[in-house]
């Protein structure tokens, strides 16, 4: 089966029975505010970091529990905190933030805080969760609070034509209407069918014609109730920060009205199809949230509706949350430490403010190193093409052009569609790329076969989203930015 981008599918025949059910409670994240170009001296806040909910400060300083979310996020931290306080990762080395599932354990650590930082930013879709099971109060700092994500430049985004984006939802409308017919072979054609790459997920739904699904952060939830004038009533919950989607149905009518904002969804692009059944697609942005569906005028005995996230087509979330890939956003990270760590231990005011300084112009040497490492490179080379959306910030800092990512998306739970590994080889070519960048852990097996097409070849030991251990190229954050800028270096400059 074809290999699809966050898709869910759901087919809908006529002949659906109305009830109702329980919708779930969605999972949130945060939003980073705008802010201006990234300092270079730690700016004194005027107010305290967000805190959900705040303890009130404790006298003594050893008696604190300070937990950070990720490894490089703690060395920050404890560069911060120096020997007042000590700094713990919540996340194991060499995890997967991106796809990390908090254990028992982990909640026990959290609850027993009261200190959690975390790089917000959207980056701990696990974060919503985590709190409401640990339970309890405790001070959550916000790293990246007042950094505004990027926007992708031009030319870094292959997005289909239209014939390309019409041929892809046909190919996955095939492969999933064909997996409905092998399901329902035999059985009471009565019935909704979930269809996609989890079909076979129970997720404690006891009517077909509800659907949820949870994958790579988002969950999507269907329902559709047959009125008595033949049309169908729907509701679509979307619980992500937000993105595209692709609604395809057997003619008729179809409109998206958002519940909150008591207004229609207009279609950003409506395509052609002639395929499945299906007739017509409609791509809309739609926002986190619940929207009503409203269908009619089917002409067919049998109706049906895909909904999928379409090919090509980036969600955009809260954006991209890798700001720690450019040391002079760290300088922000720092000042939100500090001052979080002030809002609950003022006695260590001056400690905190001074080992700030320190750590601030340890970061503005690592941007120069980096810089003048990067220079070693011709121009023409400074192109870069990794597993997944996450050197941008960095790419804008030095100069290099993002070609592509294999994963595209800032997070690497998504996995590429044919027709995107497609454009992106072609992409390869026509700019000349030399070295496909993988982070450590990740599956080389989609490199290796880019590599492979193209020519090219694959640095597959970038620290980027964890720290080595102790005795590794990577112990401590500068340690991880000046590791991979060698390798990044050797690797374009060979001929």
């Amino acid at each position: 089966m074809l290999n699809r981008i966050l898709a869910l599918a759901l087919v809908a025949l006529l002949v659906l029975s109305a009830c109702g059910g329980t919708q779930p409670a969605p999972t949130g994240g945060t939003t980073p505010s705008p802010a201006a170009s990234a300092p270079t001296t730690a700016p004194e806040a005027s107010e305290a970091p967000t805190v959900a909910p705040t303890t009130p400060p404790v006298a003594s300083a050893p008696a604190i529990k300070v937990l950070a979310a990720q490894s490089f996020l703690a060395d920050i931290a404890q560069n911060v905190a120096g020997d007042r306080l000590t700094v713990e990762a919540l996340i194991p080395l060499g995890v997967d933030p991106h796809v990390f599932e908090p254990t028992p354990a982990d909640v026990r650590k959290v609850a027993d805080s009261n200190v959690l930082i975390v790089n917000g930013a959207g980056f701990e879709e696990f974060l919503a969760s985590l709190l409401e099971n640990a339970g309890g109060e405790r001070t959550v700092i916000e790293a990246s609070k007042g950094l505004a994500s990027r926007t992708a430049r031009e030319g870094e985004v292959a997005v289909m034509s239209p014939e390309e984006l019409t041929d892809a939802l046909c190919v996955e409308a095939a492969d999933l209407f064909l997996a409905a017919e092998e399901t329902t072979a035999g059985a009471d054609q009565a019935s909704a069918v979930e269809l996609g790459m989890h079909k076979e997920e129970d997720h404690g739904h006891d009517h077909d014609h509800e659907h949820a699904h949870e994958h790579g952060g988002m969950f999507w939830q269907v329902a559709l109730t047959r009125q008595a004038d033949g049309s169908y009533a729907g509701f679509l919950k979307w619980d992500a920060e937000g993105g595209e989607i692709a609604v395809a149905t057997s003619g008729g009518t179809l409109v998206v009205t958002s519940i909150d904002a008591a207004t229609a969804v207009e279609a950003e692009e409506t395509l052609t199809l002639a395929c499945s059944g299906l007739t017509q697609a409609m791509i809309m942005d739609v926002e986190k949230g619940e929207y009503l569906l409203a269908l009619s005028g089917f002409r067919e005995p049998q109706a049906m509706l895909m909904i999928t996230t379409p090919g090509g087509h980036h969600h955009h979330d809260e954006g991209d949350p890798h700001f720690w890939l450019d040391p002079t956003k760290v300088v922000t990270y720092v000042a939100n430490i500090r001052d979080g760590l002030i809002s609950v231990d003022p006695d260590g005011a001056a400690v905190y403010r001074a080992n700030a300084e320190r750590y601030i112009a340890q970061l503005n040497e690592l941007d120069r190193f980096i810089a003048e490492e990067v220079a070693k490179i011709p121009e023409a080379d400074r192109k870069l093409v990794t597993n997944h959306e996450s050197f941008g910030y960095f790419a804008d800092r030095y100069g290099f052009r993002v070609i592509g990512a294999i994963v595209p998306g800032v997070s690497t739970g998504a996995s590429p569609s044919a027709q995107q590994l497609a454009r992106l080889t072609e992409r390869v070519r026509e700019a000349g790329v030399k070295v496909i960048f993988l982070e450590t852990g990740a599956n080389p097996q989609l490199a290796e076969q880019l590599a492979r097409e193209t020519g090219i070849r694959v640095v597959s030991d970038l620290y980027t989203h964890s720290l080595s251990d102790a005795d590794g190229p990577a112990p401590t954050y500068i340690d991880m930015m000046r590791y991979n800028v060698k390798q990044i270096v050797e690797a374009l400059t060979q001929g």
